[in-house]
């Protein structure tokens, strides 16, 4: 049994606070002793949205902040699971089985750290950002609507750049523009390490440049989590290990181990 699965806890607990923050996400927050305790950036939740079997699965969400005992939960309505979770309000009570999975590795020394998120792959960086002193945070998004309040980067650390596909917020395009223009000013791309989480096609662009010019590395990728224990394996990823359960040995891989497309 990994250090991860020892650790991890099954507690039903009561939501303090579940808003939605700008046109995209919404930020729920509860208080477990259990859940918050050694929780490292990359980790993840399986949350219980109703005590019935409908829905029936859990879903996952990575921990987007910890405050003491206070856990923060980052997300945006992607389907029925979270639209019936953004309807529950301060009171109600959900079953949450964390932490899972394996964290981010921390900065390397000599290296300069460069974060890319895009959608909701922005909780877990964030709170690394937080956690870690990194160069540089960047986030992508469809436009200016999207972008987060100032006071939830407030304790970013590194520069946060920004991209938009319509160019109303930073600069116009995808998030991998600015990757691409950060790894030209460099003298030499392999000092640079990047981490990044969101949309495969986001990773896989961002995992594509990172081989291009040899450049170290880890993602994240977050396939659909039936179980969040590797009993399922419904979130399989090839690697040089073989077909792995990505929610028991990632959902943090290095990019040098990933032997599949993400698209």
């Amino acid at each position: 049994m990994s250090s991860a699965r020892s650790k991890m806890q099954d507690e039903v607990v009561t939501i303090l606070d579940n808003r939605k923050i700008n046109e995209k996400y919404f930020k729920l927050t509860f208080a477990s002793k259990k859940l918050s305790r050694g929780v490292v950036p990359g980790q993840f939740l399986q949350l219980q949205i109703q005590p019935t079997f409908d829905p029936l699965l859990r879903r996952p969400f990575s921990y987007y902040r910890i405050k003491g005992e206070r856990v923060e939960v980052l997300y945006e309505i992607l389907g029925r699971g979270t639209g019936i979770l953004s309807q529950k309000g301060k009171g109600s009570r959900v079953r949450i089985l964390g932490p899972l999975g394996n964290p981010f590795s921390k900065p390397k020394a000599k290296k300069t750290t460069v974060l890319v998120a895009g959608g909701i792959g922005l909780p877990p960086l964030v709170f690394f950002a937080e956690k870690n002193k990194v160069d540089y945070l960047l986030i992508g998004g469809k436009s200016k609507a999207e972008v987060l309040p100032k006071s939830e980067l407030s304790k970013v650390s590194g520069k946060v750049l920004y991209a938009t596909n319509d160019g109303s917020y930073g600069k116009k395009g995808f998030v991998t523009v600015l990757l691409d223009e950060l790894i030209h000013q460099q003298e030499d791309p392999r000092n640079l390490f990047v981490q990044t989480c969101g949309p495969k096609v986001m990773m896989q662009a961002v995992i594509d440049l990172a081989r291009k010019y040899e450049i170290p590395g880890e993602a994240s990728i977050d396939e659909t989590m039936g179980c969040g224990v590797g009993a399922c394996l419904g979130c399989m990823v090839e690697t040089d290990k073989g077909l792995v359960p990505s929610c028991v040995e990632g959902p943090v891989f290095a990019f040098d181990s990933i032997r599949q497309s993400l698209v």
